[in-house]
């Protein structure tokens, strides 16, 4: 229904294994600063773990939709799988989205002449210098 209505839905699921969910855990009860992170309901759900994973495969065969899949991501290590996430969000959020700046709304242009004691002149000088450095920054087709 969500994509029916032209809603753009990701679903992520992160994957790590009961061996580095187990580190990770360790990690976080002798790091004072990380302590925080860990509780007694994660020590509750590790020891159902065989049911989760039961569940998550349910979750997956039962709501992965043409419109709607589900991206499986490795995640034992955490800048692969930030990454990985990252570049389905920016791929699939973002098509048909362009990056290139808006136009000034005239309204602003008039006021800010008004208020900062601006021509028309330096305005479009300064508009031209940061065109500029976009462009060789980003590309011609930018």
């Amino acid at each position: 229904m969500l994509t029916d209505s032209g809603v753009r839905l990701v679903k992520l699921f992160l994957h790590i294994t009961s061996k580095e969910q187990a580190r990770r855990f360790r990690d976080r009860l002798i790091n004072p600063l990380k302590r925080w992170k860990l509780s007694y309901e994660d020590f509750r759900n590790r020891t159902r773990r065989a049911d989760y994973v039961v569940a998550i495969e349910d979750m997956l065969e039962e709501t992965s939709t043409k419109f709607a899949p589900w991206y499986l991501i490795p995640a034992n290590d955490k800048p692969f799988g930030r990454i990985a996430a990252f570049r389905i969000l920016a791929e699939r959020l973002g098509r048909g989205v362009t990056l290139r700046p808006r136009p000034i709304n005239p309204q602003l242009f008039k006021e800010a002449k008004r208020i900062l004691d601006l021509s028309t002149a330096d305005i479009r000088r300064a508009a031209k210098e940061a065109d500029r450095k976009i462009r060789s920054k980003h590309g011609p087709g930018y």
